[in-house]
């Protein structure tokens, strides 16, 4: 079950959708980034976003994790608007998100970083943490517990113990964007966000990819929106694509319907999508 903290209360919304996007627009200065975006994910979907450099695929995620202010329209998640929510709150209220570049304390051991993110999914009250696990209190030696055990099964989970005791700045590109999936893992995200997560990972981890998603799918009963630029990876696993273009939508259907799309196919430089 998702954390959610006992102040975000969410209304009673008959036949609320899941999560959609409506009418979402955004400028920089004069420049129009996002242009009216609309998008709807049902929950236990993979919706795929693709479109070519500079289309505002990572700018309308930034505007979902809250991270534009400025920008105008409905994000719906669960019936609440998180146009209206800080961004530590769309965290609480069940949104996850990963980076293009993975974003990680250096320093820090792959364990840690997990374990870490345990303690902030079971964070509610952070003095009378503090004071509890300073004073060895029952209860904070019986959450300890279960953060050590969930810690470990996220990471043999992923296939990371044989990195557990490794600082993030000692991996492989690849190892890192699983790492960073994990803090998210952590979190019990309804809804995870997924920037370009094949790139700079090796295309044996690539392969490798698409069936983990899948199987997280069933397993956590996750839902995800994911960028990402290798066609034959998206469209293997996605139930439905969006395609954007100059920050709107071009179209959106199965992959199959999307990927003969005349003018998806003429966004990316007027060439055929390799999905083969």
């Amino acid at each position: 079950m998702t954390a959610t903290d006992p102040t975000l209360v969410l209304p009673a919304v008959d036949q609320a959708p899941f999560f959609r996007v409506e009418e979402v627009k955004l400028a920089f200065g004069g420049l129009r980034v996002l242009q009216g975006v609309n998008l709807e994910v049902k929950q236990g979907e993979i919706v795929g976003l693709i479109g070519p450099n500079g289309a505002g695929k990572t700018t309308l995620f930034d505007v979902i994790s809250g991270f534009r202010p400025t920008a105008t329209g409905k994000v719906l998640f669960k019936g609440v608007d998180l146009m209206q929510r800080k961004p530590y709150e769309r965290a609480w209220l069940g949104l996850g998100r990963t980076f293009q570049t993975a974003r990680l304390y250096q320093n820090v051991t792959v364990y840690d970083c997990v374990r870490t993110a345990f303690h902030r999914r079971f964070a509610r009250n952070p003095l009378g943490t503090t004071i509890g696990g300073l004073l060895g209190t029952t209860k904070s030696k019986n959450r300890e517990r279960e953060i050590v055990e969930r810690t470990d099964a996220v990471i043999d989970r992923l296939g990371l113990n044989d990195y557990a005791k490794k600082n993030a700045s000692d991996l492989s590109y690849g190892t890192l964007r699983l790492t960073e999936l994990a803090t998210i893992l952590a979190l019990e995200p309804e809804l995870i966000l997924l920037d370009e997560p094949s790139s700079g990972i090796a295309q044996k981890e690539t392969e490798a990819l698409g069936p983990l998603l899948l199987e997280l799918r069933e397993e956590l009963n996750a839902t995800f929106l994911l960028i990402e630029h290798d066609m034959p990876l998206i469209m293997g696993i996605s139930d439905t694509i969006f395609a954007l273009a100059s920050g709107e939508v071009l179209t959106s259907g199965p992959p199959e319907d999307v990927q003969n799309n005349p003018e998806v196919v003429e966004s990316y430089l007027g060439g055929a999508l390799e999905v083969a």
